[in-house]
């Protein structure tokens, strides 16, 4: 409250202070902080923007080239006198100005030059873990013996494939490789916060994305808990705690690696043309073309994301925002929705949990390996991301967007709003169906080879007919 009416007051009397950045082509006013150094002069300046939340930058500028211009990042240090620190991802590379008061200007600068796309400063940013923490006993989000039809219907989905052959990444803070849960099905790991480890730590001691990682692909082990695609293979990565350029290098990374789909469960409110650019990139060119999932959580805030001042990473149209439903297949009143929103899928409420895994021993939410206290969209988004697994495990030939059909046609219709075109603002499409997800998925490609009768074709097509008409009709 005392940080929103210092903020108002600067605007009303200070008004000829304020700078800016260019964001999707518009400028985006920034008001300098009196305590805005670091202990480095040169090095950190913080502003609020017109929301009254921090935004902090160094020295550091992020430039995306328009396509076949990159050939002009030497030419572009030499006219700014920028170091070319090196190269994020194909078409962003991360410039470093002299000192830190010149960031902003150099970086709208470049925003002129007609071989660049865009160019920001590598903000610094606080990101949010999209959870909360209520206390949970059981698996109700895969198989609700309480409330019939409440859960994602994945034990349909299994009777076909259980993710096997799909690699899945989970980009947060904190995942313990080491969890008798995860081990094995982690093939690899790496760390962007700190250049001395690769291990994805925890700084906070939550480990949440152990929690995220265990609703996604928890190995099926006889012990503990189940992921929804325990026969996928995982990278666990530990994003920046405030660098975007690391981000952006971390989803260079995965694509590079081969992941189909990745999950996370953070956001900052900021979905800036950096960000949008990488999502981008992994939407249409993973995969070899056929492109990557990226689901997002919508966040917990119970608030429209249409409202003036709310930019996400949720809402961008190259994710899939994912927001949350409950127990009693009800929307969760504190999950974000608007015209972003995708899907819904099972985040819990007080009266029903979900477990999943935590850091061993004492050093994540619990003493008890498992974790009985989150709830949220950062629950939603990985169990989403698994049914995703799901899908392209049973068809792999299926593009990001064919999948996302898919996942629209076999959605549940829940609450009380009313769908048009079978979508609405609180739930998306609505709650996602893994059992009716995966019959659709198999076959969706109805192509006609010599190897294949008629009688296969016409029955393949019926079955597509008769899977999305039971999906229109909620049966």
């Amino acid at each position: 409250m005392i940080l929103r009416l210092s903020f108002f007051m600067l605007v009303l009397t200070l008004p000829l202070l304020s700078d800016f950045y260019i964001n999707a082509g518009k400028k985006q006013k920034l008001y300098p902080l009196k305590e805005s150094r670091s202990v480095k002069p040169n090095d950190i300046l913080t502003y609020v923007d017109e929301n009254g939340r921090k935004i902090a930058l160094s020295r550091d500028i992020i430039v995306c080239f328009e396509n076949n211009q990159t050939h002009m990042k030497n030419r572009l240090a030499e006219k700014y006198d920028l170091t070319l620190k090196k190269r994020l991802c194909e078409t962003m590379f991360l410039y470093s100005v002299k000192k830190s008061e010149k960031t902003l200007e150099t970086a709208n600068r470049i925003c002129e030059e007609k071989y660049v796309k865009f160019a920001q400063p590598d903000f610094l940013i606080k990101k949010e873990k999209r959870t909360a923490d209520p206390y949970y006993e059981f698996l109700w989000h895969l198989k609700n013996n309480e409330y019939k039809g409440a859960d994602i219907n994945v034990e349909e989905a299994w009777k076909y494939t259980k993710g096997e052959g799909i690699i899945t990444a989970v980009i947060d803070e904190g995942i313990d490789i080491d969890h008798n849960d995860l081990r094995e099905n982690i093939i690899g790991f790496a760390n962007f916060n700190d250049p001395n480890s690769n291990y994805p730590t925890s700084k906070s001691g939550k480990w949440h994305g152990t929690a995220c990682a265990g609703l996604m692909c928890a190995t099926e082990n006889d012990t503990g808990v189940v992921g929804v695609a325990p026969g996928s293979k995982l990278y666990a990565v530990r994003y920046s705690d405030n660098k975007i350029s690391q981000d952006i290098a971390a989803f260079d990374y995965l694509m590079k690696q081969g992941v189909s789909v990745i999950s996370n469960s953070w956001g900052s409110y900021r979905k800036l043309d950096s960000y949008d650019e990488i999502f981008k990139t992994l939407a249409q060119k993973g995969r070899n073309g056929k492109g990557i999932l990226i689901f997002f959580a919508s966040g917990n805030d119970g608030r429209s994301l249409d409202d003036a001042g709310i930019n996400d990473e949720s809402e961008s149209k190259y994710v899939v925002s994912i927001g949350s439903s409950t127990h009693k297949d009800t929307i969760a009143s504190y999950s974000n929705y608007g015209s972003s929103l995708d899907f819904l899928a099972p985040g819990g409420i007080m009266s029903g949990q979900l477990v999943t895994t935590d850091a061993m021993g004492e050093k994540g939410y619990t003493d008890w390996n498992y974790n009985f206290n989150f709830i949220g969209t950062s629950a939603s988004a990985p169990i989403a991301a698994g049914v995703a697994a799901l899908i392209l495990s049973v068809n792999p030939d299926l593009t990001r967007d064919e999948v996302i059909e898919i996942l629209a046609k076999t959605a549940k219709k829940i609450g009380d709003y009313p769908y048009v075109n079978g979508k609405n603002i609180h739930a998306g499409y609505g709650r996602i169906d893994a059992g009716k997800a995966v019959k659709m998925a198999k076959y969706y490609h109805i192509r006609p080879t010599s190897s294949t009768s008629e009688v296969e074709n016409f029955v393949h097509t019926i079955y597509r007919f008769v899977m999305e008409f039971s999906s229109n009709q909620n049966i």
